[in-house]
């Protein structure tokens, strides 16, 4: 194996262990599972990012990076062992079956993927561990599956958006986010900071407003307007730096969902992972949503830009007509066709003005008239200055109640002169 082919793996067992340390650090001490697991979603995000193909040096130096920290944590090799066989094997496991799905990884299906991903990551890691606690320790089956599957499923939601989102990233000299977004965004970051500040550190809250619990949504709000300024990830990186103050928070003792456990029978740390579970879930919803819109917006420009290519490469153009407003939508060179920008072409009138005279009446009855539909035959006329000669195909579409509805049609223009016999029986007509 070449050496290159072993940094990305390295890389992400530096970034399992960094993680998996301050989620040991931010547990404290625990018996079966603690209430926090970052290197889930770290370990989900390096199997999603790398080809099959190369998975093996990962996965072994995965478990080498959680055998190290049992050792830091004095925990016995066998079970640092068996523990690593349940993450990290379940993990593999399912997020192959995920891929080898026939749909995409991207856009609404990622969202679908990923959380298929968490929850069975979650759920079927949690089973095997609740099941191997309670046959070795007596420990309670439901509490300990509680416990692990949501810890598991939070870290994925947490840590596994962002490592996507910036695995992408590329800087570019041009282009990107316009700068009043950016500033918008930069604004809304720092007031998500300040809310957080507010609603985990601060007494403001109730000597202000004489409200504690109601200023956790504050930061929810400012991490959506991030999200939709900056993307993905932006909102990504928005939920990390939430997450990590309220864990900060949360170990040192502070924060309102301490308050909270001290009047009803909870972990802080569980409810403070619901509620980042649900921050992470909006900034990827909102990341999503705006990403296909967006997509979807740039598939259309670059429609049109073909369509109108093609038709001035062809000299044709291309009109929709209003039949109840009388206004025309056109696509093509209009200007280098018709002598005329579109916006000057906008009206049935200003339309005929441009034809010759001797053919606008029919030109007019051929558009209003929509008796024919598609029997309708092509019509030859010329412009107003007799410079072009020009082929109308048309058709018309009528409503449920057989009133006409729209006139779509493409004019095709020729330079050669018209004969006298061909253009003597139309305009006798």
């Amino acid at each position: 194996m070449k050496p290159d082919n072993l940094v990305a793996p390295l890389a992400w067992a530096v970034v399992y262990f960094l993680f998996g340390f301050a989620s040991h650090e931010l547990n404290g001490a625990f018996i079966a599972s603690g209430y926090i697991w970052l290197p889930a979603g770290i370990t989900v995000g390096a199997l999603l990012l790398t080809p099959t193909a190369r998975w093996f040096p990962l996965l072994v130096l995965l478990v080498a990076a959680q055998v190290l920290l049992g050792w830091i944590e004095q925990r016995e090799l066998w079970r640092m062992m068996l523990f690593s066989l349940d993450e990290i094997g379940v993990a593999a496991i399912v997020v192959w079956l995920v891929r080898r799905a026939p749909f995409p990884m991207e856009g609404l299906f990622f969202v679908r993927g990923l959380l298929i991903i968490g929850v069975g990551v979650s759920v079927v890691s949690g089973i095997f561990g609740a099941a191997w606690f309670q046959f070795t320790q007596g420990l309670s089956f439901w509490q300990t599956l509680r416990i692990w599957a949501l810890s598991d499923l939070v870290g994925i939601l947490i840590m596994t958006p962002v490592l996507a989102g910036w695995s992408q990233f590329r800087a570019t000299r041009s282009g990107g986010i316009a700068r009043t977004e950016f500033l918008l965004g930069l604004a809304s970051f720092v007031a998500m900071v300040a809310s957080a500040y507010l609603a985990f550190d601060s007494h403001i809250d109730r000597l202000v407003f004489d409200v504690e619990f109601s200023t956790t949504y504050v930061p929810l709000f400012f991490i959506a307007l991030v999200t939709l300024l900056w993307g993905g990830r932006g909102g990504a990186l928005s939920v990390v730096v939430l997450s990590l103050m309220a864990f900060v928070y949360n170990s040192l003792g502070r924060g309102p969902f301490v308050e909270l456990v001290r009047l009803h029978s909870s972990n802080a740390l569980l409810e403070l992972q619901v509620y980042l579970a649900v921050a992470s879930l909006l900034s990827l919803l909102i990341s999503t949503l705006k990403t296909t819109r967006e997509q979807l917006h740039d598939d259309v420009a670059r429609w049109k830009n073909e369509v109108e290519l093609s038709l001035s490469a062809s000299r044709q153009l291309a009109y929709t007509l209003d039949p109840q407003q009388l206004v025309f939508t056109w696509s093509g060179d209009v200007e280098a066709l018709l002598g005329l920008p579109a916006t000057q072409l906008h009206t049935l009138d200003q339309v005929l003005r441009r034809v010759s005279p001797l053919d606008q009446a029919r030109l007019r009855q051929r558009w209003l008239d929509g008796s024919d539909g598609e029997a309708r035959a092509d019509m030859q006329f010329r412009l107003q200055d007799g410079s072009a000669l020009v082929l109308d195909s048309s058709r018309s579409l009528l409503d449920a109640e057989d009133r006409l509805a729209l006139v779509a049609g493409v004019w095709r223009f020729s330079d050669q002169a018209l004969q006298a016999q061909d253009m003597a029986p139309s305009r006798g007509a």
